[in-house]
C-alpha cells in the first residue's frame, strides 16, 4: 500500500492496536499523533501527505491536517523514506533538523518505550513509495 494513504495509518493502527507491549508501554499516552509528509518535486512527489491516529487506542484515524492533532511530525518525503528503509532513524532525524516535531517533548519522553515500539511498528507495515525511491 502507498506510504502515508489512509490504507497505510489503518494498518499501521492495526498493528498497533494487536500489540500487547506497545499498548502496555502507551497505557496513558492518549494522544493524537499525526505525520505531515511535505512534497519532493525532484522526486516526483507533487502533493503533501497528512494521516493520522489516535494513539494509543488506535480506534480512530484520519488523513489531511488535524487540527486538533498533540503531535505533528513533518518533513520532506525522501526523509520518512529513509527512516522506513531504515537507511536513518527517527530520532537522528529529528535531532538533524530532517524532521520537525511539533508537540509536547517531555510528555513524548515519558513514553520513549512506546515511541521506539511506534517507530518499529512503521516497518511492519507493507508500504509502497510514490516517485523515484524504489
Amino acid at each position: 500500500m502507498l506510504a502515508f494513504s489512509r490504507e497505510w495509518v489503518e494498518a499501521l493502527a492495526e498493528v498497533l492496536m494487536n500489540d500487547p507491549e506497545y499498548q502496555k508501554a502507551a497505557e496513558g499516552f492518549d494522544s493524537r499523533f499525526q505525520f505531515v509528509v511535505e512534497p519532493v518535486p525532484a522526486k516526483g512527489i507533487t502533493e503533501r501527505y497528512a494521516v493520522g491516529l489516535r494513539a494509543p487506542q488506535c480506534d480512530e484515524v484520519w488523513d489531511g491536517i488535524n487540527k486538533d492533532a498533540d503531535y505533528t511530525l513533518s518533513g520532506p518525503y525522501n526523509i520518512f523514506v529513509d527512516i522506513l528503509h531504515g537507511d536513518i532513524g527517527a530520532t537522528k532525524a529529528m535531532v538533524t533538523r530532517k524532521l520537525r516535531l511539533k508537540g509536547n517533548m517531555t510528555n513524548l519522553l515519558k513514553y520513549k518505550k512506546a515511541v521506539d515500539l511506534f517507530v518499529a511498528a512503521l516497518g511492519q507495515v507493507d508500504t509502497e513509495f510514490e516517485g523515484d525511491f524504489a
